[in-house]
Formats: structure tokens, sequence, C-alpha cells
């Protein structure tokens, strides 16, 4: 029984940090896409009022030095790219991507989910990006904020380590406490079966009702004894009847 209890604590106690870990990668996940696209957002509107003003799309001066200093603001950020409804790169951050296109599963990932936004994770760096769209609105092109997963890796790994500990710690508490609690109660059963089999062992032995009372089935020891002895009685009556009939 302490085997099964113990059991039962490492079961509980895994799932309950399992559990937990996993809904922090998921949470910390959602917050990093939210945060990015609030930024992305902040870039597409101060495109769409240069386009306002009827600049063309590739010849927006002010959107490099945007971007750089996004870049440079927030850590998470890697880089950032710019890139038409082709896959040709415009802008970014990055002077090695400006002059090769977009992979596909960048321009796949924007041309499927059309206005809304999108997640693409390739290896260890992964990107989200949203549409840009005129006064018009048509999609004029996408926008890509590269980040890297490494460092969302080695934070969600100090977490686990961490609750990895603490499921440890709970788990040993609980298990000690859990034994303790059925070692107390099994000596307190295992004290009234050993009355129990005292008395039904010898049941020609003296039956106390203040010494049967005792202990945790002592009220069913003295009903048994109880209903017994009534039978016995009521046996005993038969017989003198059936006797007295048998001499009649």
């Amino acid at each position: 029984m302490i085997a099964v209890a113990v059991i039962v604590c490492l079961f509980a106690v895994g799932m309950a940090a399992f559990l937990n870990y996993f809904k922090y990668r998921s949470t910390v996940d959602r917050i990093v896409k939210a945060r990015l696209a609030v930024v992305g957002l902040s870039i597409e509107n101060s495109i769409q009022a240069s386009l306002a003003l009827g600049l063309s799309f590739s010849d927006l001066g002010m959107l490099q030095g945007l971007i750089d200093r996004e870049t440079a603001t927030h850590e998470l950020i890697q880089g950032i790219d710019i890139f038409d409804t082709d896959g040709k790169p415009l802008y970014s951050t990055d002077r090695m991507r400006a002059g090769r296109s977009v992979s596909a599963a960048w321009l796949n990932a924007a041309r499927r989910t059309k206005d809304a936004n999108w997640f693409v994770q390739e290896g260890a760096e992964s990107a989200v990006g949203i549409s840009i769209k005129n006064n018009f609105g048509l999609t004029v092109g996408h926008l890509a904020l590269r980040y890297s997963h490494d460092k969302i890796d080695v934070a969600a790994r100090e977490v686990g380590q961490h609750l990895a500990l603490m499921a440890m710690l709970i788990f040993i508490g609980a298990a000690l406490l859990a034994s303790i609690a059925l070692v107390l109660v099994m000596r307190t059963v295992e004290r009234d079966m050993r009355q129990v089999e005292a008395v039904l062992s010898n049941p020609e032995g003296p039956r106390n009702p203040a010494v049967l009372g005792r202990g945790l089935f002592g009220p069913a020891l003295v009903r048994f004894f109880e209903n017994v002895r009534t039978a016995e009685l009521q046996i005993a009556a038969l017989r003198a009847k059936l006797s007295r009939g048998a001499q009649s």
C-alpha cells in the first residue's frame, strides 16, 4: 500500500509539473508572437502614413532607419525583412538578405493567410509576419520579424529545471507524508484485526462487551456476537420444541 501511495504521488506531481511546463511554453510562444505583431503593426502604420503622401513602396527612405531602430530597441528581434508580393526583398536589417529572395515557406505562409498574421519556424530561426496594405486595401508587401528560438528555449530550460526541482521536493514531502499516514492507519487496523482474530479463534472464551467494543471493529464485533447469541437461543428453543413433539 505504501508503494501504491508513492506511485500515485509520483504520477500526480509529475503530471502537474508536465502540464505547468507545457502551459508555460504555450503562453510564452503566444506572448512573443503578440509582442512582435504589435511591433509589426507600428511599422505598418508608418508605412501607410508614407504611402498616403503618394510615395512608392520601394522609395520610402525613412523605412530602413525605422526597422534598424526597432531591431536595436527590441532584444528579442534578430532582424526585420520587408518584401513585395512576389518575394523580392525591399528592405532588410541584414544586408546579406537584401540581395536574395525570401524563403518559399515565408512567401507561402504570407499568401496563405492573406490578411491575417502568419508564423513560420525554420530551424532555430522563426518569423512573425503581417501583410502591408495601401490606402485602397490592396496588399503591396509583407513584413517579417525574425527572432531566435534559442533564447526562448534557454529560458524554457531554466523554467523546466526549476519545475523539476520543485516537483521532486513536493514528491518527496508528499510520499513521506502519505507513508507515515498509512503506517499509522495500518497499525490501528492491524491491532483491531488481531483483536478480531483472537476473539474468533476462541469463541468459547470471555465475550465482555466492554472489551469487544474497543477499536475500529469493536461495535461490529458486539453486534456479531449478539446476533450469534440470539441465533443460539432460537436454535435451542427449536430443539426443545422438536424434542417435546417427538416424546408426545
